[in-house]
């Protein structure tokens, strides 16, 4: 890197690609590879989930009383939202992260209304040297929810339980009764005109101990009105977030209405080339494994990124409610 380069970086801040040698398909050690498969033997669509982090469906295969939350909230506040952020574009660059200053304002005004603005990472230049290029936002309607389910979340329904859920410690009641699975988030994602790719990242990870054979957090993305998914994910790649120069060569870019990822497999959102503003909607979840990992010890728990608005590992998950058996 050039001088001038290393000083541009530093201006807008520096996604760095960090070249490792390559250990495997996945960067990892064989030692952790053998560690993290320990668990039941899965097939098809969850050996799909647990081995390459990620499954596409098309269309959106299941009613939820909370997708159609997300969508009634999405269709109340977005266009006020993208229109508050764009008034406060000349504030984008500012601070340490492109775009907290403006999720912060944004978040001011429309707290009232059970919505947040942070920053998820940014968008990266997609040659050398990668720097930051332009904020990525993410529009959290979590307090919208505990207020409208202020005794629980509804219940998916009992085909997405079977595959969230198909390990009885996560779907078995606690010795008080109550149900081990909770939301962390729910809103959408927002990316801006013109924007280059989001830099390659996990949105959460523990990094005391590796994945026990099964997704601890789920992440179900959607679109609406007839578009397609189109985020880019490395296969197999847990890796504690770290992101290295081959994993840039390994990704394969989704096309569908939804997604179900887990989020500690690296991703990222695609180049937005449009003059538009493009959203993907979202729901993000905890099992009881992702729980008490949490609670064990918060601070290996890594939440990639935030502004204030953003909760954290000891921030109180809404609850599910407790569903019919579904076995």
């Amino acid at each position: 890197m050039t001088a001038a380069g290393k000083h541009a970086c530093a201006e807008n801040g520096v996604t760095s690609r960090t070249k490792r040698q390559k250990a495997n398909a996945c960067g990892q050690s064989q030692e952790v590879e053998r560690k993290r498969d320990v668990g039941f033997k899965l097939a098809g669509e969850l050996g799909q989930l647990v081995g390459k982090g990620f499954l596409e469906f098309s269309p959106l295969p299941w009613v939820w009383e909370l997708i159609s939350f997300v969508e009634e909230m999405y269709d109340l506040h977005h266009e006020e939202v993208e229109h508050q952020l764009e008034k406060l574009r000349d504030t984008w660059h500012r601070g340490d992260r492109p775009g907290g200053e403006a999720a912060e304002e944004v978040t001011r005004r429309f707290w009232a209304k059970g919505v947040a603005v942070y920053c998820p990472p940014p968008s990266e230049e997609e040659e050398a040297p990668w720097c930051n290029s332009g904020p990525r936002f993410y529009v959290s309607v979590t307090k919208a929810a505990w207020e409208r389910f202020p005794v629980g979340a509804p219940a998916p329904p009992k085909a997405l339980q079977r595959l969230l859920w198909p390990h009885e410690a996560d779907r078995a009641l606690s010795k008080e009764g109550s149900w081990p699975n909770l939301i962390r988030g729910l809103g959408w994602a927002l990316a801006p005109p013109r924007s280059s790719p989001q830099a390659l990242h996990a949105d959460i990870w523990g990094n005391d101990r590796p994945r026990p054979g099964r997704v601890r957090f789920h992440h179900i993305l959607w679109k609406r009105q007839g578009s397609l998914c189109n985020t880019q994910i490395v296969p197999g790649a847990f890796t504690d977030g770290e992101t290295w120069e081959e994993h840039y060569t390994q990704m394969t870019t989704a096309s569908a209405t939804c997604l179900l990822v887990d989020n500690e497999v690296l991703h990222r959102g695609a180049a937005n080339p449009s003059r538009n503003w493009v959203s993907t909607c979202s729901i993000e979840l905890c099992t009881r494994t992702g729980i008490l990992k949490a609670q064990a010890n918060s601070s290996r728990v890594v939440l990639c990124g935030a502004t204030s608005s953003r909760p954290t590992s000891s921030t109180p998950r809404l609850h599910l409610h407790v569903p019919p058996a579904m076995f």
